[in-house]
């Protein structure tokens, strides 16, 4: 991109009004995300046919989904943080190193997990808490979803950093791509073609591809910024430490989102493949509405950055309340109709009595809830954006760490399934109170220190 264009963008970032500039970074953001759940939901949805254990086998591998999210996540975030304040302030080459950093990690990490998850997959299914009855739906369904950790690892860096420097749209183009053609592919693979529950992970694979093709073709044809190709080389390798000291709140929010389903898989095992099938669709729902908190702190961010990065302190004050204010509202707007309908909703995914008598309660409490997302979600992102990893780290780890962790293995063995059932929303209002308190006070003592531009 010439400079008359980094010039036009640098002014949109700086002086462009708060509320437009933040919807229109977040709508192409939240619109990503929702298709990143929505395809999640089709693979349960599609597989369903096959019945309520191969249901229930889908739910217990999505820890692996989450787990190459986290990796995806933390790079791409930690070096989107690092490249909007550089190119906030007008650092072009140091923006563009830690790009490539940040992608070349990711396909790295990428082939490891792919290459540990083959070798070790049998006994990786047994930990993530698989039952006899789901076992082999798990074996086959994990085989090409491990296969897609490099495309994937490298699709949501890239998302990521693309987002960054203000290309939302191209972000949201590339991630719905292969969104759009992993919900075409489920029927077809799995019916089709006949190959049954891994018809719908081979779908996934696919995507994808895809994906990564486009978000990369964004470089190929120089509609970033960014210069990827020529900012490789060994001061570029040496950025990998702060891209994941900034992204480490990431890591964790995913990392322990991972933790938190093996622990709840095995938790709810007993219960019977129609409480694992229940807790997964209500998870997959719930990450669906979650999209709207992730897509207002997604485009949130790159407007910290670039702000902060040049100094505008009152610009970063303005954005941080009204995606916080617009985040919460909305996330409080949905939650009614989505616990009036949960019956209705859980029937469409797996029409079995007990699965849509527990999925029912389960959804209406995580819905009285919801509105905490919000508040957290914006919290995190914006002291990530800053640069500010302890703090954002703390809150990141509270939900499924500090309040999750405990929870789960008191609630269950104390009051069984309704324990089990109330363990995550109890952690989710727990840690809003809990980012409320940084929200008031580690939010202002971040911007206390930031004296001139840097």
């Amino acid at each position: 991109m010439n400079s008359e264009k980094s010039q036009k963008q640098h002014r949109r970032m700086t002086e462009a009004p708060i509320p437009g500039l933040i919807l229109s970074l977040s709508l192409p953001t939240t619109v990503s995300m929702a298709v990143i759940a929505l395809y999640t939901l089709a693979d349960s949805y599609f597989v369903s046919s096959l019945g309520t254990a191969a249901s229930a086998a889908v739910g217990v591998v999505f820890a692996v989904h989450v787990l190459i999210q986290a990796v995806g996540y933390t790079l791409g975030m930690g070096g989107g943080s690092l490249l909007s304040r550089c190119l906030g302030k007008k650092e072009h080459k140091e923006a563009g190193e830690y790009a490539a950093a940040a992608l070349f990690f990711g396909l790295l990490s990428g082939g490891i997990i792919t290459a540990l998850g083959l070798i070790f997959r049998h006994g990786l299914i047994d930990f993530l808490g698989a039952t006899e009855s789901i076992y082999q739906y798990a074996v086959s369904y994990s085989v090409p979803l491990f296969w897609s950790a490099v495309p994937m690892c490298g699709s949501f860096v890239l998302s990521q950093l693309l987002r960054a420097e203000g290309k939302a749209l191209w972000s949201m183009v590339g991630i719905t791509v292969g969104g759009l053609a992993n919900i075409g592919l489920d029927p077809l693979l799995i019916h089709t073609f006949h190959m049954g529950i891994s018809g719908a992970s081979t779908a996934t694979l696919i995507s994808q591809i895809l994906s990564f093709g486009v978000l990369f073709s964004a470089y190929v044809f120089k509609k970033s910024q960014l210069n990827l190709f020529g900012s490789f080389g060994f001061s570029t390798a040496s950025r990998i430490g702060t891209i994941f000291i900034t992204g480490l709140p990431s890591l964790l929010r995913q990392g322990l989102s991972g933790v938190a389903a093996v622990l709840l898989n095995h938790a709810t095992a007993p219960h019977g493949d129609a409480a694992l099938t229940a807790v997964s669709v209500v998870n997959r729902l719930f990450l669906l509405v979650f999209s709207i908190c992730l897509g207002f702190g997604q485009g949130l961010m790159p407007v910290v950055g670039y702000n902060y990065g040049s100094g505008n302190l009152d610009r970063v004050k303005k954005a941080y309340r009204f995606s916080m204010l617009c985040a919460t509202g909305i996330m409080l707007g949905v939650s009614i109709p989505l616990g009036v309908f949960a019956p209705s909703i859980i029937k469409f995914f797996r029409d079995d009595p007990e699965v849509i008598k527990i999925g029912v309660y389960a959804l209406r409490l995580l819905c009285a809830v919801l509105f905490t997302h919000g508040i957290v979600t914006c919290t995190i992102m914006f002291l990530q954006a800053l640069g500010r990893s302890t703090p954002a780290t703390i809150v990141a780890s509270a939900r499924q760490g500090l309040f999750f962790l405990p929870l789960i293995f008191l609630l269950p063995a104390r009051f069984g399934l309704h324990g089990l059932l109330l363990t995550q929303p109890l952690a989710d209002l727990f840690t809003g109170i809990f980012a409320l308190f940084f929200a008031v006070f580690s939010v202002k003592s971040a911007l206390k220190k930031k004296k001139r531009p840097r």
